[in-house]
């Protein structure tokens, strides 16, 4: 493999400057429909597109329906659609009820602010979320300023007849909407000029992470920065920034100056946690009355108090409450609960020597080197795991403070996440610290490690990039066979799809494939 440093990663970054199911409720007579029906029916615009208009009678011609949103905010991104001839751009947030909007409070959420479009099934009450003027440009059209549409009138069958056709399990991605203008210049590829594309994009995604830990590796350390994005993968995507700011005000060097030293390795994580949790702002477990747990359960939460109680003092004032923490949208498996609790007990189980000095360790230790190739022939399993965390304590079968008990064990970092954090994480500090160390042998295993095919699998942002870049061809999708390539595919998406709101008909990426990669 060629160094991330190589001149492919180069080419590439030249080559970026240049340009649930319906239910029917008796009790209330309503008919019970998903909001997931509505966004796949938006999406596949199985509508009277011809006969589409506002609330308010403007007519309305869809040039493009956004892009599906997979993280926190509006059902649709950068949404294109013309409303009495003029061309509106902007977000678009999808309901059953147009009441929804307000009893969801959206218009407190800046997530919202660049909400344009508001999608409804049918109308409840008589006033719009917001008046507008008349003669509104389409760069007035900002924060608040929505243009309504009530769907019932536009549709091409009937609300239930549509949503008993439709396969949700297969959404976002089995649908035309979902393919870009991009796959048809890439397929026309040799394939060792898209082998080559998918390599370099993948090498320069892995030089810029390198250069978002370099000058923090040179302020605080590998150890303090490697916590750091740690915590801050643990939280990926909803608590990214309140995993970060964590990690950086409660550094690993006042941890350890703070917790007792002669004190076993349960009651270290339950001193840690307690920091932790206090910290966080989610010491009070939303209001948990301990009279209702077990004893034992009492005892874990009491114990986290009083140590928090005694810690406090000694810490720098947090900016962090639990409103800083998001639980919607997501597994209860990954709540932060459990993430904090996990992180706890990796900085004990690696409380001697630290993180990033225990994994070289290993690392080191399990990589099989071959004098032939001059790179690690094997890379074991174990070292895709390093992160996992079990099962452990009252998080061992809780999602949540209080709540019911589970019906078995869950891993509080799964293997899927530790897997991703030695992809994100440790390959490119990795990387850094090998060059510092001028270690090619050390390099050369590092980047056998991203040419594997076992650190991450698909998620479901990857499976939708496959769609919208490449078309779902199986000949182009097969070249994904390692993590090289797939954060390839990924860094590409984030420089042309991402950059221009998913709106191919601004995007130079097919132009730029046809005039740098399709020449000899």
């Amino acid at each position: 493999m060629n160094a991330p440093h190589s001149s492919y990663a180069e080419n590439y970054l030249n080559f970026t400057r240049i340009f649930s199911s319906v239910r029917v409720c008796e009790e209330d007579s309503k008919i019970r429909i998903p909001e997931k029906v509505l966004r796949c029916v938006w999406n596949d615009q199985t509508l009277k597109k011809d006969e589409l208009c506002t609330t308010e009678a403007e007519s309305a011609e869809v040039i493009f329906p956004g892009y599906w949103n997979f993280g926190p905010g509006p059902d649709f991104k950068n949404a294109a659609i013309k409303i009495n001839g003029k061309l509106f751009e902007g977000d678009l947030e999808i309901h059953v009820y147009s009441g929804d909007w307000k009893a969801h409070n959206h218009s407190s959420n800046p997530e919202f602010d660049n909400v344009v479009f508001h999608v409804f099934l049918w109308k409840t009450g008589k006033d719009a979320i917001s008046s507008r003027p008349s003669d509104l440009a389409p760069e007035q059209l900002r924060g608040g300023h929505i243009f309504e549409f009530e769907l019932k009138h536009f549709l091409k069958k009937g609300i239930l007849q549509l949503a008993n056709e439709l396969d949700m399990e297969s959404y976002p991605i089995m649908n035309q909407f979902n393919y870009g203008m991009c796959h048809e210049p890439l397929a026309s590829l040799p394939f060792e000029k898209l082998e080559l594309l998918f390599d370099s994009a993948g090498d320069a995604r892995i030089i810029t992470k390198m250069e978002r830990f370099h000058d923090r590796l040179i302020l605080k350390g590998y150890e303090q920065v490697f916590y750091e994005g740690l915590a801050e993968a643990l939280g990926y995507p909803n608590n990214k920034q309140s995993f970060r700011y964590l990690a950086e005000n409660l550094p690993l060097e006042l941890i350890k100056e703070l917790i007792p030293k002669r004190i076993s390795t349960d009651e270290k994580t339950l001193h840690v946690s307690a920091l932790m949790f206090g910290f966080s702002g989610l010491i009070d477990f939303k209001g948990l009355d301990l009279s209702t747990l077990p004893t034992q359960d009492q005892s874990y939460f009491e114990s986290l108090h009083e140590l928090w109680d005694h810690y406090k003092p000694h810490l720098p004032t947090s900016s962090l409450s639990a409103d800083s923490w998001k639980f919607t949208g997501m597994r209860p498996a990954n709540y932060p609960y459990r993430r904090i609790a996990g992180l706890a007990s990796l900085i004990v189980r690696h409380f001697k020597c630290g993180l990033f000095e225990d994994f070289m360790t290993s690392f080191k230790k399990q990589t099989q080197m071959s004098p032939q190739k001059g790179y690690a022939v094997k890379i074991p399993k174990k070292i895709y795991e390093f992160f996992s965390i079990g099962g452990e304590g009252y998080w061992n079968l809780h999602y949540t403070p209080g709540g019911k008990l589970l019906k078995k064990s869950q891993n509080l970092i799964g293997p899927t996440r530790s897997a991703e954090i030695i992809l994100n994480i440790v390959l490119p500090i990795g990387l850094i610290y090998a060059r510092s160390e001028r270690s090619a042998e050390l390099e050369s295993s590092f980047n056998r490690l991203f040419q594997s095919s076992k650190t991450s699998g698909d998620n479901q942002l990857l499976r939708f990039i496959k769609y919208y870049i490449l078309g779902n061809q199986d000949k182009m999708t097969a070249l994904l066979v390692n993590d090289r390539k797939r954060q390839g595919l990924m860094q590409i998406y984030q420089d042309f799809c991402a950059q221009n709101g998913n709106n191919c008909n601004r995007c130079p990426f097919p132009d730029v494939v046809k005039q740098y990669f399709s020449r000899e």
